[in-house]
């Protein structure tokens, strides 16, 4: 035999609890985060190094940067030679690369000995 009541408890729409609340609105709140965060990393674009326009990245000791110049920027600090001395070989041959790849002049790098 069924309890009284049971009809009118299964026939009625079920309410949520706070707890229930909570919940849903936290998984939908983790879903739109992760949504966002795939739209962007899909629809961000690099810069990249071409049409007389350079991007290169730099790793010092200090950290890193990105340098990104175009035009008469990019074609002096591609046409000026590095020094042997103390500056950063490895830097200096991504900039040749990037200069090349943008169609500028690029004097030799000399090699890390």
């Amino acid at each position: 035999m069924l309890p009284a009541g049971h009809y009118q408890q299964i026939s009625e729409p079920r309410t949520l609890g706070l707890r229930e609340k909570w919940i849903l609105g936290s998984v939908l709140g983790l879903v739109a985060v992760i949504a966002i965060a795939v739209v962007v990393a899909f629809t961000s674009v690099q810069k990249q190094s071409r049409n007389g326009c350079i991007d290169v990245s730099a790793a010092t000791v200090i950290g890193g940067s990105e340098l990104y110049r175009c035009g008469g920027d990019a074609r002096a600090l591609c046409s000026t030679p590095g020094d042997s001395g103390t500056s950063n070989v490895a830097f200096r041959r991504a900039l040749a690369d990037a200069c090349r790849k943008a169609g500028l002049p690029v004097p030799a790098v000399p090699s890390a000995a």
